[in-house]
């Protein structure tokens, strides 16, 4: 829409600080989404083909009308009858991996055609690929849930048989489900069974806290939006991607800088989820029952724990808070697929598991360089961090007679691995921010490398060395001092 366009440029110029339209219309659709979500929640259950049509439609409108994206209405159009022909009509056995090919071929197309697009015109653009992704995980995560709903219980994890489908749902409503409207764009993804939770929800208690509980996820989007709009300008990786932006700059103002560009970044993808998770509630969604004490009981829905990101003190913890949905997808529809099935040992299988997941997520994420950079260096640092944690967590672990000295050194040894993490965290998310392989080594070199050298630096002491056995041999004196003297 022409007209919605210039005035949504006008406001980026006059208040926003020239935020792309593309950006903003993102908002508006998804602040449109809540009213939209009261409207979806107040049809009886009753009516549920009703509300299958209201989402297809109210998408229509937000990523449409409002967005501007037909042309990726189209790709998920098709993308969605074909992926649904193929669980149709593909024999059961194979039917999820055909879906899963399928989806993921059709999304590669759509990641090549914008990266070209993008490297002609020089900006990086909003489009249809983002919500292309979202419908990736759930058209796949329904195939392999209805494969599960062949197959014995026994055999099944308890996730799979929460989520496992018996019966492959009508057209319409799987059309409600990967067009539902409040998450379409930016997420959250959600299994079948869930959707089909909120569609038969009947509940006034419900409906009141869903409504607190979804304007609060509001508030703590526009919350992130302002610390966006204020800062944005000021901290980018673009401008640490200049090799002028580090002349007469020490490694401790660029470690400063890279941090607070961390959070800066953040704020946007925490804006966009948290606004949408909270359309998401208000239409019902993650209302799980009431325990047998009557207190109401919610489904985590959350993309992001922004606490656990910008509080956590250990790499592994900022990373499960990170991109939840897609974490999810890959733990139960990938990883433990793959490591289930036989494979000489139980380490070989997860071995095989791990790799491919990796390389299925790189995928999933398209194939600028900045990408493969990001998740090669965020796997070696999660494993050293591990590795690091596992011979250094003995020496100031505490006890229950633990003194106030003991006790301050862990509170020091919780500070230290929270920032650690954080400019680890930072510093691997770089490339996947600037994209090219030149502006990410630019940055990687003008912060000396330093988690890359960690990383090494970790391996050698504590795989080649083996200094962590000088440590445990310590932490074991310190413990039982009269050990060697009374063998």
């Amino acid at each position: 829409m022409r007209v919605l366009d210039r005035g949504l440029a006008w406001l980026s110029h006059r208040y926003l600080g020239d935020i792309p339209v593309d950006r903003i219309s993102t908002v508006v659709a998804v602040l449109l989404s809540y009213a939209l979500a009261h409207v979806f929640r107040r049809i009886p259950p009753r009516m549920a083909s009703v509300k299958h049509a209201y989402s297809v439609v109210s998408t229509l409108l937000l990523f449409g009308a409002v967005q501007g994206q037909y042309a990726g209405l189209i790709h998920l159009a098709v993308g969605s009858a074909i992926a649904y022909g193929l669980i149709r009509l593909v024999r059961i056995r194979y039917m999820p991996y055909a879906v899963f090919l399928a989806a993921m071929l059709h999304m590669s197309y759509s990641h090549i055609r914008r990266q070209l697009n993008e490297q002609r015109s020089g900006r990086v653009e909003l489009d249809y690929t983002g919500a292309q992704m979202v419908f990736v995980i759930k058209v796949t995560s329904l195939a392999f849930c209805i494969y599960d709903g062949q197959q014995a219980e026994k055999e099944l994890s308890g996730y799979q048989r929460k989520n496992a489908i018996s019966q492959v749902p009508s057209p319409l409503e799987f059309f409600g489900y990967v067009f539902f409207f409040p998450g379409f764009a930016v997420g959250p993804a959600f299994e079948l069974a869930t959707y089909r939770r909120m569609v038969q929800l009947d509940d006034a208690k419900a409906a009141r806290q869903l409504a607190r509980r979804g304007y609060r996820k509001l508030l703590e989007g526009l919350f992130w939006m302002a610390v966006y709009i204020a800062y944005s300008s000021t901290y980018s990786f673009a401008e640490m991607a200049r090799r002028e932006f580090y002349l007469q700059r020490s490694f401790g103002s660029t470690a400063l800088y890279l941090c607070a560009t961390g959070v800066v970044v953040r704020a946007a993808y925490y804006t966009a989820w948290k606004m949408s998770e909270g359309a998401c509630i208000v239409a019902g969604l993650g209302f799980d029952g009431y325990d047998e004490a009557g207190k109401a009981q919610w489904l985590d829905i959350a993309n992001v724990h922004v606490r656990g990101v910008e509080m956590g003190t250990s790499l592994r913890q900022l990373i499960d808070s990170w991109n939840i949905g897609t974490n999810t997808w890959l733990r139960h529809h990938v990883y433990l697929r793959i490591a289930r099935k036989p494979s000489g040992s139980a380490h070989a299988a997860s071995t095989r598991a791990t790799v491919l997941t990796f390389l299925v997520s790189a995928w999933w994420h398209g194939f600028y360089p900045g990408y493969y950079l990001t998740f090669i260096l965020a796997a070696l640092s999660a494993n050293a961090a591990r590795v690091l944690r596992r011979n250094l967590h003995g020496l100031v672990a505490l006890h229950a007679d633990a003194g106030t000295a003991r006790m301050l050194v862990k509170f020091g040894y919780d500070m230290l691995g929270w920032a650690l993490s954080k400019y680890t965290l930072d510093f691997v998310a770089a490339p996947f921010m600037v994209l090219t392989l030149q502006s990410s080594l630019e940055i990687w070199r003008g912060n000396c490398y330093a988690v890359v050298l960690g990383v090494l630096g970790i391996y050698i002491l504590f795989r080649g060395l083996d200094v962590g056995h000088l440590l445990r041999d310590m932490v074991g004196e310190r413990a039982h001092p009269t050990a060697k003297k009374n063998p």
